[in-house]
């Protein structure tokens, strides 16, 4: 008996230890705006969110707004666990009798999105009609690369029953989108997510929407960390 419990706390142990192990090789995103790897991108006709440094991460203000943060790496990154700590304010209002994520009512609190390494490029044709927010996302990918395609991680608002996965109407399978969790407002949020398998990432996204909807609301994002 003595001989199993000793086994046991041994098993333990190990269990404990490569976990702290594990977490401790997490990395970090910066979360400080005046590093040069944040860009900040504006969509044509769409007023874009306020972004700001507040103690312990970035504040995003949405108001009938929408606009992509991003987040470059230096050397595209192996990822297969994600995730993002968060302190949700308001939320999207989604009118009566529509389903978010449809037209008119494409708004979401909060999507996180994997800028996945490929072989797409935009040819010259496409680059004198690519909107100038296309052409930036493009141009992230190192050279002699190109972008596969950008994976959308969504939370959702509290009772959400419609789609679970889905690929952006119009985007040529450009954007794929998962909801991966419903939140609360004035409440804390945690998104986790973890890749069917290991995925090069050039580059993260952050973002949260209010223009289809015209409404008003905030977040903040405090941690970002992946492995």
């Amino acid at each position: 008996m003595k001989i199993i419990t000793a086994f046991l706390k041994y098993m333990f142990s190990l269990t404990v230890y490569f976990g702290l192990t594990q977490s401790a090789l997490a990395t970090s995103v910066p979360l400080q705006l005046d590093n040069p790897q944040w860009q900040a991108l504006k969509y044509k006709n769409i007023r874009a969110n306020r972004v700001s440094q507040i103690k312990g991460g970035l504040q995003i203000e949405i108001d009938s707004s929408a606009s992509p943060l991003i987040f470059v790496f230096d050397e595209p990154q192996t990822i297969r666990d994600i995730s993002v700590m968060g302190k949700m304010g308001r939320l999207p209002i989604i009118p009566k009798g529509v389903q978010q994520g449809d037209k008119g009512a494409d708004d979401f609190p909060f999507r996180l999105g994997l800028v996945l390494e490929g072989e797409k490029n935009l040819n010259f044709g496409q680059k004198l009609i690519a909107t100038e927010w296309v052409k930036i996302l493009f141009a992230l990918a190192p050279s002699g690369t190109g972008i596969d395609h950008v994976k959308f991680l969504n939370l959702a608002n509290p009772g959400y029953i419609g789609w679970q996965q889905r690929e952006q109407a119009g985007g040529k399978g450009l954007f794929t989108e998962t909801i991966v969790n419903q939140v609360k407002p004035e409440e804390n949020f945690d998104l986790n997510y973890t890749l069917p398998m290991p995925e090069s990432v050039i580059a993260i996204w952050i973002s949260a929407d209010g223009d289809d909807t015209k409404s008003n609301f905030s977040l903040s994002v405090n941690s970002i960390s992946f492995n």
